[in-house]
């Protein structure tokens, strides 16, 4: 029964992207939504890219393993977002479709390009993450194997995004945050009550301590203060006003989500003396909840699985494009992202076969990002210019360090983390003055 449930749910979802395919009449529709959507549409549409599978699954993991720490995933996220919300004022005006644009608005067109190549490279990992959640919901409530899991849930994936585009996007993902919401909000309102009976461990601790959280600050909270998924949903709003109310919306559900999404992994810890490579929230979903509000739950996983997938997946294609042929208002720019669509998402399938763990390959995927963009985007708000050789060398040394640092364990790996941010600056700092 769960298997015909699991497969109706995914036809669905491709029959709204055949849908939206016959609605969508040019490249404004396919990567902005027309640029008229409204407050639930943009908040809907944030929320749902955040909480996907990556976030849900690896802040219930995190907070098996450090406790009330664990929380700091989402509130970092909102953290970002309210630092970017005194910032809308200049992006409100801003005419192009996606992050790169905007850079090479305040840089020149080499910068835009660049970037356009770079990012859709880290976004592998997220859209790989995303797949990997979604694998691992379908081998618990069917009897798909994990490899076939992660082919089924990559083909939805590609399909839906390659028809509907940011038209569809827009328009479901209320929809999948609902099911997200309701199904965390049941699970958690039929576990609060049981007593924890081991000691949990506070917000900072010997586990994640305050070196942690800055480099989870400058590695997280700044993806969502600069980040080119959340920059897209802006994009979709139709004035600075719907922008600002979204913003404040999804900080509203994010700050007591945290909270939640760690005691999901409290409990677990509390249960489970070894979860091996098992998701904590799946393996409690599994063992402790009754089989209507566990299925509600993995329905729940897999909206935000798709919701999240399908805006990282349009975000690399549509950035990748634009590298190509410069301008996303051309013709063939729908036709050349549909096809790297497909190009991506294959990639992003056979990263989910290799990696391990959910959240290593998401945050793996934000610091190569983090330590490569964010400075340059965020001092070009504030009217910095500079020559278009020197910012790319910030963008390629500091991106290069951030890499260097995930190899490392530690604190050597933390510093060199924080390096790159440091390193990009100066790049920028010492070339403005050159």
């Amino acid at each position: 029964m769960r298997e015909i449930i699991l497969i109706l749910y995914f036809f669905l979802v491709v029959i709204v992207g055949f849908i939206s395919f016959g609605q969508i009449k040019n490249a404004r529709d396919f990567f902005i939504a027309g640029k008229d959507a409204g407050v639930y549409q943009v908040s809907g549409s944030l929320l749902a890219s955040i909480l996907g599978s990556s976030a849900i699954l690896g802040s219930v993991d995190f907070a098996y393993e450090v406790g009330w720490a664990g929380s700091w995933l989402m509130l970092c996220g909102a953290f970002g977002l309210f630092l970017l919300y005194p910032l809308v004022k200049y992006i409100k005006n801003f005419q192009g479709y996606n992050l790169p644009g905007l850079l090479g608005s305040f840089y020149g067109e080499e910068v835009q390009r660049i970037s356009s190549f770079i990012i859709p490279i880290a976004w592998l990992g997220i859209v790989a993450s995303q797949i990997m959640g979604a694998a691992k919901i379908i081998t618990i409530i069917s009897s798909f194997t994990y490899i076939e899991g992660v082919w089924i849930s990559g083909f939805v994936f590609i399909v839906y995004t390659m028809l509907g585009g940011q038209f569809s996007i827009i328009k479901t993902d209320m929809i999948q945050l609902i099911f997200i919401l309701v199904g965390l909000m049941t699970a958690f309102a039929f576990i609060s009550s049981e007593p924890v009976t081991k000691d949990v461990l506070p917000m900072i601790n010997e586990k994640f301590g305050y070196v942690d959280l800055l480099v989870m600050i400058l590695t997280y909270s700044t993806t969502y203060l600069v980040g080119p998924d959340i920059y897209s949903r802006l994009f979709c709003a139709r004035d600075e006003k719907t922008m600002r109310s979204s913003i404040l919306i999804s900080i509203g559900v994010l700050i007591p989500l945290g909270f939640i999404l760690a005691k999901f992994g409290i409990y677990g810890a509390d249960l489970f003396e070894n979860i091996g490579k098992n998701s904590v929230l799946l393996m409690i979903a599994d063992t402790k909840l009754p089989k209507f509000l566990s299925f509600l739950l993995y329905l729940g996983l897999l909206s935000a699985v798709i919701s999240s997938a399908d805006t990282t997946l349009l975000t690399a294609s549509s950035l990748f494009t634009q590298g190509v042929i410069k301008d996303l208002k051309s013709e063939k720019a729908v036709f050349i992202s549909r096809v790297l669509t497909a190009v991506f998402g294959i990639g992003a399938i056979f990263i989910a076969l290799k990696m391990k763990y959910i959240l290593s390959t998401l945050l793996m995927a934000l610091t190569i990002y983090s330590g490569a963009f964010i400075i340059p985007t965020f001092v070009g708000m504030f009217g910095y210019r500079a020559r278009k050789s020197v910012v790319i060398t910030a963008i390629i040394a500091g991106g290069f360090v951030a890499i260097i640092g995930k190899f490392y364990l530690g604190n050597i790996g933390k510093y060199i983390s924080i390096g790159a941010f440091v390193l990009n600056a100066l790049i920028l700092y010492i070339g403005k003055k050159l």
